[in-house]
This record gives structure tokens, C-alpha cells and sequence, in this order.
């Protein structure tokens, strides 16, 4: 009985210390809420793309969730095309100071991916940032702000 209270709690701390491990700290003036805008999405000004994102599967309290990227050239929405900068998604908790689990990404094609166990730990108000990054530098991100 012991061991399985010792096995739950290590667990547990585990998971709080890893979503909460690198915190992304934002200040007011770069939390701007960005609005998708028309068929481009959310355009990144440092590559000259726009990103189209749909979910396929809506997380709620308890179940991951799943979503399309699609990342297109600016001036032909027609054109699909690979971000020079690597995606990624940081799932982030403002009101809290914290983050939630990583998001699993992963080129389905040329400009679409596929991102998934999209997980919010849990209820209240949170920002998505949609980044691009080179290593670990967020070159440029866009964020949307969900409520779970």
C-alpha cells in the first residue's frame, strides 16, 4: 500500500514539475491576442506565410485534442509550404503562470501538419501560441486565446 501511495504521489510530481518546467513568461504589451484575418489565418511577417489552423477533435476537461495546421504561401493561399522555422505549439495558462503538457507535432506533407495530444490540465482561460522556432528561439508566434 505504501509503495503504491509513494508510486501515485512521485507521479503526480512529476507531471506538475514537467508542464510547469519551462515557463514561458509574457508581458502585457506581447500578450497581444492575435485575430485570424480573412483566408490568410495568422500571418508570420518574418517568413512571409500564413498559417491556417482547424480543430479536428476539440479538447474538453478530459480528453486530448486535435488539430490541422496548414501553413501557406502569403500571396497564392493555394500554395502550400513548409515554414523555414520549426512549428510548435506552447499551451499556456496566463491567469495560473503555468504551462500544460507538450503538444505532439508532425509533417503530414508539404505545409500541413498534424498536431496532437493537445491537453489542457485544466479549466479557465488559455493562450495557444502557434510558434515558429529555430532551436529553441521562438522566432515569431501568434497566439489564440481559448477557453476550456
Amino acid at each position: 500500500m505504501q509503495e503504491i501511495k509513494f508510486l501515485v504521489t512521485f507521479k503526480i510530481i512529476l507531471f506538475f514539475s514537467l508542464s510547469c518546467s519551462n515557463p514561458h513568461y509574457v508581458s502585457e504589451t506581447e500578450r497581444e491576442i492575435n485575430n485570424v484575418t480573412g483566408d490568410c489565418g495568422y500571418f508570420y511577417s518574418s517568413e512571409k506565410i500564413c498559417l491556417k489552423t482547424q480543430w479536428i477533435k476539440k479538447p474538453s476537461e478530459s480528453n486530448y485534442g486535435e488539430m490541422s495546421l496548414t501553413f501557406v504561401d502569403s500571396f497564392d493561399h493555394k500554395r502550400f509550404i513548409d515554414p523555414m522555422n520549426e512549428p510548435h505549439i506552447l499551451l499556456w495558462m496566463p491567469g495560473m503562470g503555468h504551462g500544460s503538457s507538450p503538444v505532439r507535432i508532425e509533417r503530414v506533407d508539404v505545409g500541413r501538419y498534424f498536431a496532437s495530444e493537445i491537453f489542457f490540465i485544466m479549466t479557465g482561460e488559455w493562450d495557444i501560441h502557434f510558434q515558429l522556432k529555430s532551436g529553441s528561439v521562438v522566432v515569431e508566434e501568434k497566439i489564440q486565446n481559448v477557453i476550456i
